[in-house]
């Protein structure tokens, strides 16, 4: 509580910079545990959120992503002089996508209120971290909408996107979801080749028409259609007896 009532405080800048060691045995699994949870929670990030706006192409890129990445690498080696964990994209910023954000400019007022925050430390200390979990279930709900462009009649890739997703909350890390999906989708891959080698064959699971789930605009345009056909079946009797009446 004392702590707490200050409302405003300016902290010392003594421990700014991480202290260094010469102790690099161990430095080497820190290099590529630190590589790949980071690009795989930077890819995981930017897919969800960019996929959102429409901007993810048919080959799965979108554009600038260069750009995008290259950022967060540089966030991430700056970060790490100051003794941070790695400075990367999280998907808290999909609320900001939710809320219309389409442009780099959200992300300069959001840093300008970090900035702010810092000198109220003593107040934003004191709300909890599950505080943001009602606002992310709901842009979490609205990314969901994501998950119709899986193909659900393949088992190799419903059973990769199913594993992804559920990975991701149980685990807290996107970098484990991704992991799961990614190695469950080489083993199935990888069984099927090695059946095609000793004459098994790779069922067609192509989509059927039966199976294709048919979209609410197309259900629309299948019953204006229907109605129009009815309307005209009925104008064309009418039409016939006048001209017999004639």
């Amino acid at each position: 509580f004392n702590y707490f009532k200050q409302v405003v405080s300016v902290e010392k800048l003594e421990k700014v910079m991480t202290p260094f060691t010469n102790e690099l045995d161990k430095v080497g699994v820190a290099l590529v545990t630190f590589l790949y949870i980071d690009f795989l929670d930077t890819s995981g990030t930017l897919l969800g959120i960019v996929s959102n706006l429409g901007y993810v192409n048919e080959e799965g890129d979108f554009p600038r992503s260069k750009i995008a990445y290259a950022c967060d690498a540089l966030a991430t080696l700056v970060g790490s002089f100051f003794g941070l964990s790695p400075i990367t994209s999280y998907i808290e910023s999909a609320a900001g996508v939710g809320a219309g954000s389409r442009t780099g400019l959200t992300a300069v007022f959001c840093g300008f209120f970090f900035f702010l925050s810092i000198f109220f430390a003593p107040i934003i200390a004191s709300i909890p971290a599950w505080a943001t979990g009602g606002s992310l279930i709901v842009v979490g709900s609205l990314m969901a909408k994501s998950l119709q462009k899986i193909k659900w009649h393949d088992p190799t890739h419903a059973i990769t996107a199913f594993l992804t997703v559920i990975i991701m909350p149980l685990t807290y890390s996107i970098a484990y979801g991704l992991i799961a999906g990614i190695g469950t989708y080489l083993i199935l891959e990888g069984t099927f080749y090695l059946l095609s080698l000793v004459g098994v064959e790779r069922p067609n699971w192509e989509e059927d028409e039966d199976l294709t789930p048919i979209a609410p605009k197309e259900l629309e345009a299948d019953a204006d259609k229907e109605k129009e056909s009815s309307e005209e079946a009925e104008v064309a009797p009418v039409e016939k007896d006048d001209e017999e009446e004639a």
